[in-house]
């Protein structure tokens, strides 16, 4: 039987200072493009076998992970992330529509360990929901093994509707119709990881090479 997880029907003013504590805040997501497939590739690289697993559903060798980063169409998908201030991704999320029935997109995610803990993956989950409402997507699929908890949290966190089978599990959330307020948010958010991207790769290049 599928289960569907709602999200709380109000804020819980505890619980959101503990999330706040966890979560460390927003992060400025920034969409990647063509330029940036070297760093993606160097974030997936520096998953241990454990987490290659849990990202690709098998324990993906250097090979197959720079097939599939190759492989990705950056014109057609989307890619976010996330970078600390050593100007290294320290998550990505991949917003996939090819394979995908018309008006649907799959979401994959991967934070490195240095990142857990803050909330980051549900961040990029939501700016992905965004990114898919903003281009007329109806539907957005999390397909993952039961025993990723990480991922399992973010589909109780977005209310999706989950369905379990051998070990596997599959989330959708239904999306609603884009708005005026749905694509100026999507706008402010964008300029602003921009903005924080420009300041920290100002830093970078006035740092001695020793100190980067």
């Amino acid at each position: 039987m599928p289960e569907r997880h709602s999200p709380a029907a109000g804020p819980d003013p505890v619980a959101a200072r503990v999330d706040a504590r966890r979560d460390g805040g927003r992060v400025p997501i920034r969409a990647l493009g063509a330029d940036d497939r070297a760093a993606l590739l160097g974030h997936l690289l520096a998953l241990d076998s454990s987490d290659r697993y849990l990202r690709f559903g098998y324990v993906a060798s250097d090979a197959q992970i720079r097939r599939y980063v190759a492989g990705i169409d950056f014109a057609r998908d989307e890619v976010f992330g996330v970078f600390n201030r050593r100007l290294e991704l320290v998550a990505a999320a991949h917003i996939a529509l090819a394979g995908a029935a018309p008006g649907e997109a799959e979401f994959g995610v991967s934070v490195l360990a240095q990142g857990r803990a803050r909330g980051i993956g549900t961040q990029l989950f939501e700016r992905a929901a965004v990114f898919a409402r903003n281009r007329g997507l109806h539907t957005l699929r999390l397909q993952c093994l039961s025993r990723n908890a990480a991922m399992m949290r973010i589909a109780r966190r977005a209310g999706m509707l989950v369905r379990h089978c051998d070990g596997e599990s599959e989330a959708t959330l239904q999306i609603p119709p884009h708005s005026l307020l749905s694509h100026l948010g999507e706008w402010l958010n964008d300029a602003a990881a921009e903005v924080d991207f420009a300041i920290k790769l100002g830093l970078h290049r006035d740092l001695p090479p020793q100190a980067r």
